[in-house]
């Protein structure tokens, strides 16, 4: 999904409190207030549809549906593609630190060609909407406040075309990113658990060989300076994935405290990972293992 459309791209986000009517986050990227209803009810039709027109009525109408407001849209312009590549990667990456930095439950139900508060008067013909993240969150995460303000923007501003490099050069990074971003939306908890750990394996053992304790105690490494906080961290880490190994035959032993502790282990692994800049690699988690170097 590199490109829907030419021209800007408006990515629409629902569960976004701005503070202020427009944000400028660089490169020509704005975050502004709009108001759009996204809906789409369930029908049923009876009879079939004659070719290139719909089903003839009478229909009747189903249990269920969805249906977001959008409180906001992110402008990404047509020229950004000269440095970022997809504008639709770059909208990702945006939405990605978005939720990370400030409310996970900050969605992106919808794209445009024009800016949702202008929609009603652009011609039929000349526009584009795709719905995009409108599946349902089977473990919802959110945050009490999580207001987009001047301190939020700025830190994502800071933050953003760094985090897109990671994710376009680095595997194991996008591995992370998408099993911390997509892990609400996955039914069975079991799958993203081991999603999670799947990534976190990614980043922090290339080897197969005694998994458990080599990622429990690299982790720690990565997040402690040495000492008890170190060896206490490594426990709690190792006892997390023992529920992975559990879930991951087939016998889930997890609780919904396990899996969110798993979401906030990545993502501080992940904070720090953006903060510096690079991937750890495993020389220099094994210096900080055995040397106790940070």
């Amino acid at each position: 999904m590199s490109t829907l459309f030419g021209g800007n791209v408006h990515a629409g986000l629902a569960g976004v409190d701005l503070v202020s009517d427009s944000f400028d986050l660089g490169n020509g990227i704005l975050l502004r207030k709009v108001y759009a209803h996204l809906f789409a009810p369930f029908m049923m039709a009876f009879k079939p549809a004659p070719i290139g027109g719909h089903h003839p009525g009478p229909w009747k109408s189903a249990s269920g549906g969805f249906s977001f407001d959008v409180d906001a849209e992110l402008l990404i312009p047509e020229n950004i593609e000269k440095e970022f590549g997809s504008k639709i990667g770059v909208a990702r990456t945006l939405v990605f630190l978005f939720r990370l930095g400030v409310n996970p439950a900050i969605t992106l139900p919808v794209f445009s060609n024009h800016s949702f508060n202008t929609l009603t008067e652009v011609p039929d013909s000349d526009a584009q909407l795709f719905p995009y993240e409108v599946q349902k969150r089977h473990f919802p995460l959110g945050v009490v406040g999580g207001q987009v303000d001047d301190g939020a923007v700025q830190w994502v501003s800071e933050r953003w075309s760094k985090t897109h490099g990671l994710i376009e050069d680095s595997p194991e990074f996008a591995l992370a990113m998408q099993a911390i971003d997509s892990g609400q939306f996955v039914e069975n908890h079991a799958l993203t658990l081991v999603s999670l750990w799947g990534a976190l394996e990614a980043l922090f053992s290339p080897s197969t060989s005694e998994l458990k304790f080599r990622v429990s105690a690299l982790i720690a490494s990565f997040l402690e300076e040495p000492g008890e906080s170190r060896a206490q961290r490594q426990k709690a880490v190792a006892s997390l994935y023992d529920k992975r190994s559990a879930a991951a035959h087939g016998k889930p032993k997890h609780k919904p405290e396990h899996l969110l502790e798993t979401f906030n282990l990545l993502r501080e692994i992940i904070f720090r990972i953006i903060d510096r800049g690079s991937v750890p690699k495993k020389e220099e988690l094994e210096g900080m293992l055995f040397g106790g170097n940070k």
